[in-house]
């Protein structure tokens, strides 16, 4: 059967064995003024009454209209990308770490691995990670073991939460984190060549940045590459639709959040990083890549060509012990990038800047705002700096149903009355207009 109900009896008998009296016991951790008071439903409804009585409850939400971004982003997702992913051949995100796994399975994951190799131009990419910040720690775990070095140079316009999440895989191990200093916005060359001596591994830069601003990947991979070091570039997918992909920059590891290619924004996951790579560096990769084959009959076929985590080789020998590889919403990411095709997906990533600039030259305009980086080309966020009561603006905007930019102020010193916001292809100019409207008044 696939649901089988309890009895009274059965029921005394759970509540005797972990010692309760009540199944209410069980919800003591959550605060009583949290809980819900009342779920009148007792009596037995149809199934009409019961759906329109939900959605009563349902419609009591607030839809905010977001500006808001800094990691977490509101794109549209077409319709295909649930009906793929909907199908119950793949509900489970487990990862398919067996080597017998389904051959639909491994080829959703091969295709998945294809697309990011096209989108980031480097050679080979694993089945997924975790999210964009695990993505970027292992990728410094990773420049660690092919370099024999022990020191990762980051810009501080990295997101924060990736420093911390590195911060936190190195804490224990003899590596040294640097932090380098910003200049207006973005990571100067000069100062990546400053800090690069022979102990070091990596180098990582985001573009664009936490701050929006799309660095000069070009140049900063040239004074990396003098030192022999590794260059980790860690990139917004969307804005390779028309900025250059890390391979044509000569960038070793490119790594990054993939929330924004068709999974929802969720309260923040799940989601799933991915990661690719130069050849020369793959049988160093942590996680699994699934490869192409023929079988005995000479027809095409799907394999785990590498699986080295500790629960298959020699713990000392793992590149990593991630478990599970988010492939449900990588799978996600494959069909958001198929469906789109190369000029849908172009497309798309230039309605993000259009859109962006829009609002960029309307609210610089108004009185007590000011652009923070007036000459830097920018995706979809950008810094303004403003006189007006931060807090207040954001309690207004809210009062309009409107989740407002994030207030800097406690991300970095260097931004004090700062606000960071974030246009997608959802806001409409009506929307946007809106926002100016508001501000404007405050």
């Amino acid at each position: 059967m696939d649901y089988t109900p309890q009895n009274q009896k059965d029921k005394q008998k759970m509540f005797e064995t972990i010692g309760i009296t009540d199944i209410n016991e069980l919800f003591d951790v959550i605060p009583k003024d949290l809980r819900l008071k009342e779920l009148n439903i007792s009596g037995g409804k149809t199934e009409q009454e019961l759906l329109n009585y939900f959605s009563n409850i349902a419609s009591k939400n607030k839809v905010l209209t977001s500006f808001r971004g800094a990691g977490i982003y509101d794109h549209y997702i077409p319709s295909l990308v649930g009906e793929i992913v909907g199908r119950s051949e793949f509900w489970t995100a487990y990862t398919p770490y067996q080597a017998e796994a389904s051959q639909g399975t491994l080829q959703a994951i091969f295709e998945y691995q294809s697309l990011i190799c096209a989108l980031t131009g480097l050679d080979t990419s694993n089945a997924s990670l975790y999210d964009g910040a695990t993505a970027t720690a292992e990728a410094a775990l990773l420049a660690l073991r092919v370099s024999g070095r022990s020191k990762i140079l980051i810009s501080e316009a990295l997101h924060p939460e990736y420093i911390q999440t590195i911060k936190t895989y190195l804490e224990n191990s003899k590596a040294k984190v640097v932090i380098l200093k910003t200049s207006n916005g973005s990571i100067e060359k000069s100062i990546v060549e400053a800090a690069i001596d022979d102990d070091t591994a990596a180098v990582i830069i985001q573009s664009p940045n936490y701050f929006g601003v799309v660095e000069n990947m070009q140049a900063l991979s040239f004074a990396i590459k003098e030192k022999n070091s590794l260059f980790v570039a860690v990139v917004n997918p969307l804005s390779l639709g028309v900025f250059q992909a890390p391979g044509e920059y000569d960038a070793d590891i490119a790594v990054g959040e993939g929330q924004v290619l068709g999974s929802s924004m969720s309260a923040g996951g799940a989601t799933f990083g991915f990661m690719a790579v130069k050849k020369a560096l793959e049988w160093k990769m942590p996680g699994r890549i699934v490869g192409q084959t023929i079988d005995k009959d000479g027809k095409r076929g799907f394999v785990l060509t590498l699986q080295s985590r500790e629960q298959h080789i020699r713990r000392e020998k793992a590149t990593s012990n991630i478990c599970t590889n988010a492939s449900l919403n990588a799978l996600a990411g494959c069909v958001f990038l198929s469906g789109w095709g190369n000029s849908g997906f172009k497309n798309l990533a230039e309605i993000n800047i259009s859109k962006a600039k829009y609002a960029f030259n309307k609210i610089k305009s108004l009185e007590g705002f000011k652009a923070k980086f007036e000459r830097k080309i920018f995706f979809n966020e950008f810094v303004i700096e403003t006189q007006k009561d931060i807090k207040k603006i954001n309690r207004v905007l809210l009062k309009n149903n409107i989740l407002g930019p994030l207030d800097l102020s406690d991300i970095n010193e260097n931004f004090q009355s700062c606000l960071l916001f974030c246009v997608t292809e959802q806001r409409t100019k009506a929307e946007i207009d809106k926002l100016v409207e508001i501000l404007a008044k405050i």
